[in-house]
């Protein structure tokens, strides 16, 4: 289900790009997102080589996951905030 769903995504991206690239850019911007969202709190799973790899070759979709995780914070602290007053 998923294959089909990456190569869909990739026909949009247009530029030649294959499911498989596709599939790693999505989970470094997840990874990214996840870190930053959780506040650095310790995994119960270390990031295995693969992951890192594709965080290595994907930088800039890590660092996009982790600007949008920081983003969602400060909505989520200013939208509490806001219901307190």
């Amino acid at each position: 289900m998923f294959d089909r769903l990456f190569e869909w995504i990739a026909s949009l991206h247009g530029g030649g790009k294959d499911a498989d690239e596709v599939c790693r850019e999505w989970h470094s911007f997840l990874i990214g997102f996840c870190e930053t969202l959780c506040l650095t709190i310790p995994s119960r799973f270390g990031p295995t080589k693969v992951s890192e790899n594709e965080m290595a070759e994907e930088y800039h979709y890590y660092q996009v996951g982790r600007g949008v995780g920081f983003a969602v914070i400060i909505v989520i602290v200013v939208s509490c905030t806001r219901s307190l007053m």
